[in-house]
């Protein structure tokens, strides 16, 4: 990932800054999964004293937490590294929450990414009520940053206000044909099949 490979914090890194992909080959040893700790560490020792890379600062396997579950610090840590953070105002009162990564929103709030994608690159007003941003606003007040328990809860009081359908969906009139006043609008393909008690794929 770009954000990854600009950091240049290591070695690796930096080789694939200066050299691209090319000549690079990646080859996947599969270990037993009942190996245990001590072998993979053996076994990555084996590869140091035989292939004798010239990018490994540290030429000494071992079980320093480089082998073991990745900690959720660690998750974090990376997740904020390769993410975009993404800023949500409050248009009413420019309360802010700032999400990591789009990822991060997507997890978060189950927004759509096409509608993340129109609120970010064509000025929608996300829900009549957020102002979605990649850059933070100069005016910001920091004292009215959300908490994401408050930044959901918000979210889905305006999603129940005013019950906005997924991007794909299109709205379904269905017309009675002697009497307009008996006319329906429908938001779901489902929901208008369970109030005719009719066939999905029929009524598609």
């Amino acid at each position: 990932m770009p954000s990854i490979l600009n950091t240049k914090a290591v070695r690796v890194l930096k080789y694939l800054n200066k050299h691209g992909f090319e000549g690079i080959k990646l080859t996947l040893y599969i270990m037993k999964e009942s190996s245990s700790l001590e072998q993979v560490v053996e076994l990555e020792q084996h590869f140091i004293d035989n292939v004798k890379p010239n990018l490994n600062v540290d030429l000494i396997a071992s079980s320093s937490g480089y082998h073991e579950p990745m900690s959720q610090k660690m998750r974090e840590i990376l997740r904020k590294q390769r993410g975009i953070s993404v800023y949500i105002y409050n248009s009413e009162n420019l309360s802010l929450y700032i999400f990591e990564s789009k990822q991060h929103m997507y997890n978060s709030i189950n927004i759509h990414h096409k509608t993340l994608q129109d609120c970010l690159y064509s000025g929608t007003v996300y829900l009549y009520t957020f102002f979605l941003s990649l850059d933070e606003i100069e005016q910001t007040d920091y004292s009215k940053l959300l908490t994401l328990d408050e930044i959901k809860n918000l979210v889905n009081s305006q999603r129940d206000l005013y019950k906005v359908k997924h991007p794909a969906v299109k709205t379904i009139i269905a017309e009675f044909k002697d009497d307009s006043r008996k006319n329906l609008e429908f938001n779901w393909l489902n929901s208008l099949a369970k109030h005719l008690k009719g066939d999905r794929q029929i009524i598609r």
